[in-house]
């Protein structure tokens, strides 16, 4: 999770506990007159629970995570070349831009991601390592005016003195670290400005070049952490070199994390999801492994987007905030890609009940959570598509219309996203409960 309040963290496990006794689809006798926006569900039901943890885990969780870290290296190696490039004097816009287009790659992936968080990404704390926010103006400033920052940065080692030194500037990682230097305004900072001061009001003692070392220094430490994700998931199915790099210039980080590059039981946590119903598996049954992608996984990534990620910034400019609220409680606000982030979300949670990465697809595949609910009677199959859908269809248009999120917090389409993905996360929750409850 990201920087949420004691309070709000409670709040919100509240809504989940509340959500597990009172969205059960027993509990509606009304019969449905939604349309299913699904057209094409698979003729053949699903094989078995067990097959469709292997279709979950296989062509969802594993390829994301493999493609995460494959794009963080790109992302590494654009920062690596910006910061040489400027430091040699030979910078160009197309270096910047370069640099924008994998951070916004890699960055899509991660937000694709948020759907399976539980697991190595909570346990090892990588989610609020890499993804920590809003960023905190006063620590960036601290960290890029401090002599020993300075001198670590340009090092021998700066990604390791990031991971070491991180205590007073946490907030100041990740990708929103990389993203206050990449981009401002909603575009993407020019030769010109890198090649000065910031003229950010709190950083105009900050020279660009610093800013550039900082940046490498960060994206290896997301680079890291990716690659720590992958092998956390896959095992000896990641990229051999990426396992090596951790294991041999990276161990520091390996035996900072819990359980190193293993699940609680010693294996793969693709494994241990796997192994479900065994001594080395991670649940007792089968249907509790499927309850919690949709309750554990899809609803807490929904439930985080309108309460948090939407919710705390549109509360306080609508005059409704509490006192846990924050109006610059907004994600990727430098980028202006908010609503895209949110959509990406949304997409994980798509990408999980459809047992495919196509968030084109128009059908779930035979062996998803889905077509399960479809095949196997669930009487608000078609509700939970249709949330679905209506939840994605609202974030595009917040996303095409012109008004960024972390200009118009307030706006009413904001709210028309925020009441999609609380439908949404009712049908994840009355789902997921619905399943539980299910023979194999």
């Amino acid at each position: 999770m990201k920087k949420v309040s004691k309070l709000v963290m409670m709040l919100l496990l509240g809504a989940f506990t509340f959500g597990l006794t009172a969205c059960s689809s027993d509990d509606n006798n009304e019969s449905s007159t939604v349309e299913d926006p699904v057209k094409n569900y698979p003729t053949a039901a699903p094989t078995s629970m067990e097959e469709i943890a292997k279709v979950y885990v296989n062509s969802v969780v594993k390829p994301t995570y493999k493609e995460l870290a494959a794009e963080s290296n790109t992302l590494y190696n654009a920062c690596s070349n910006l910061y040489s490039k400027a430091s040699a004097g030979t910078m160009q816009q197309s270096d910047i831009d370069a640099a924008c287009d994998a951070f916004k790659s890699a960055r899509l992936l991660w937000e694709q991601s948020e759907a399976f968080l539980y697991g190595a990404a909570e346990d090892k704390e990588i989610d609020p390592h890499i993804d920590s926010w809003p960023l905190d103006h006063d620590e960036l400033v601290s960290a890029l005016t401090s002599s020993e920052m300075l001198a670590g940065i340009k090092g021998e080692n700066p990604t390791q003195f990031i991971f070491e030194k991180n205590a007073d500037f946490q907030s100041v990682l990740g990708f929103h670290g990389m993203e206050f230097i990449l981009f401002r305004d909603g575009a993407n900072r020019t030769v010109a400005a890198l090649n000065a001061n910031d003229t950010d009001p709190q950083m105009t003692s900050v020279k660009g070049i610093d800013e550039l070392a900082y940046l490498v220094a960060i994206a290896g430490d997301v680079r890291n952490m990716c690659y720590a994700l992958e092998a956390s998931w896959l095992g000896s199915e990641a990229d051999a070199t990426h396992t090596a790099w951790l294991n041999s210039n990276a161990s520091y980080v390996v035996n900072e994390l819990k359980n190193h590059l293993t699940s609680p039981k010693g294996n793969s946590y693709a494994e241990y999801l796997l192994a479900t119903g065994t001594a080395n598996g991670w649940n007792e049954t089968w249907q509790a492994t499927l309850s919690n992608i949709f309750i554990g996984g899809c609803s807490n990534i929904s439930q985080e987007v309108y309460t948090q990620k939407l919710g705390q910034a549109y509360r306080v400019a609508t005059g409704q905030g509490g006192t846990d609220d924050a109006g610059d409680y907004i994600e990727s606000p430098y980028s202006k890609r908010s609503f895209k982030d949110y959509q990406d979300n949304i997409y994980s949670i798509k990408n999980s009940l459809y047992g495919t990465r196509d968030i084109t697809a128009t059908a779930p595949v035979q062996n998803s959570l889905l077509n399960y609910l479809k095949h196997n009677g669930y009487s608000e199959t078609a509700e939970l598509s249709a949330a679905l859908n209506d939840a994605l269809s609202a974030l595009e248009s917040a996303k095409n219309s012109g008004k960024a999120f972390i200009d118009a917090p307030g706006d009413a389409q904001v709210k028309n996203c925020i009441d999609k993905v609380q439908a949404l996360d009712d049908a994840l929750q009355a789902a997921g409960k619905w399943i539980a409850k299910q023979a194999k």
